[in-house]
């Protein structure tokens, strides 16, 4: 059987935490089961972050609804939030529970239940690795194990998977070598697919959204028929386009630089993150815009985004993708969550793959000498 040894130590690996999961915690509910008191409560559980999100769009009121509950007598505050799960009230809902640190239950995750799908969408954890291990022993190609990670906050696993036997010479100069790539991120609720891209010069990885499969239980493209054939078709069969679409956005990159614009919108980022200052190392280290400030000699904090986008750094814009997933990637050399880690790997994805970059069809300031004629003159007089 081809892949025979990888397939083992993804078993193994499953099978280790598989065992503690016993089954999926997926539960049905409705919303007319919800508890309103200073929060909102299935069974006692507490529904927070994205979950309570999903559940203040279902029930159409804002993001900060419960608040409010500090601000009525309990009485006013019953009979408001009665009349908002009423009009709800029996639409159907799967919450993701899971156990915190101290052991507690939580629901993480909420859908809403797609009462007009016709097939099965119940796969279990383990019916999505016998589809994916199934598939690699069926599959010409040579494949490595990159990374198998299981966050038992979302009780969601990601796997990536390395193609050994294909290797992209982005340069044609056999200078610049990639190996292309499978990430499967999964739980009950959600699946996952994008191809996965490293740079082995320095085991840079990103993951391209745009080019995979995304889905939730929601949907009607959540089902078991159309996940095991996603599996299938890219563990057996590949795509022949994705290595020519590697190195033209390779080369597409190389031959411009990133607007203020581009730099800005990554620094950002670790700021909205930088909870107690955990990135400000990282920060200064890599997104140091003092330069900028310096060259232009104006607040570029203060300018429009139209003007930081016709901005140059004079950063070339593959170097700057390169330190993005060197970032990304290397947890030994820079400290960042995982999520955050995951996360950047896609968006710079989003940046080598983006069609226009900032600066280009940029007009060159030239010097022109308009002469007006006399009508001109007289109607500007």
């Amino acid at each position: 059987m081809k892949n025979s040894n990888l397939i083992d130590e993804i078993k193994s690996q499953a099978n280790g935490v598989l065992e503690k999961l016993n089954e999926r915690e997926v539960k049905q509910f409705q919303i007319k089961d919800l508890e309103f008191d200073n929060g909102i409560f299935l069974n006692e559980m507490p529904i927070r972050g994205k979950a309570l999100g999903g559940i203040m769009k279902t029930l159409k009121v804002r993001n900060n609804f419960t608040e409010f509950s500090n601000q009525m007598s309990p009485e006013d505050w019953n009979t408001v939030s009665r009349k908002i799960k009423t009009a709800e009230a029996e639409t159907k809902m799967y919450a993701k529970v899971v156990k915190d640190d101290e052991g507690n239950t939580e629901i993480v995750d909420v859908y809403r239940h797609n009462s007009g799908k016709k097939v099965g969408d119940d796969a279990s954890y383990q019916q999505y690795f016998n589809w994916i291990t199934e598939s690699l022993g069926n599959t010409e190609t040579d494949y490595s194990l990159k990374n198998m990670h299981f966050n038992s906050k979302t009780d969601t696993f990601d796997l990536v998977l390395l193609n050994e036997s294909n290797r992209v010479d982005v340069f044609g100069t056999d200078t610049d070598i990639w190996k292309t790539g499978d990430r499967f991120i999964f739980n009950g609720l959600r699946f996952d697919y994008a191809p996965f891209f490293e740079r082995l010069v320095c085991s840079n990885g990103n993951t391209a959204l745009q080019y995979g499969f995304g889905a939730n239980i929601t949907q009607a493209k959540f089902n078991n028929q159309r996940i095991k054939s996603i599996i299938e078709k890219n563990l057996v069969h590949g795509s022949e386009a994705l290595p020519e679409q590697l190195q033209q956005a390779v080369q597409h990159l190389q031959q411009n630089n990133i607007s203020i614009a581009e730099f800005t919108w990554f620094k950002r980022m670790f700021e909205s993150r930088n909870e107690n200052g955990k990135y400000d190392g990282l920060l200064s280290r890599y997104f140091n815009d003092q330069p900028f400030f310096k060259a232009y000699g104006v607040d570029i904090n203060s300018k429009s985004n139209k003007w930081r986008s016709t901005a140059d750094t004079g950063i070339n814009a593959y170097n700057f993708f390169n330190m993005l997933t060197y970032v990304a990637s290397h947890p030994e050399q820079v400290r960042m969550d995982r999520d955050d880690r995951v996360n950047l790997q896609i968006k710079a994805s989003d940046l080598l793959f983006k069609k226009e970059l900032d600066l280009e069809d940029i007009a060159t300031k030239v010097k022109i000498d308009y002469n007006l004629t006399k009508d001109l003159q007289l109607a500007m007089a």
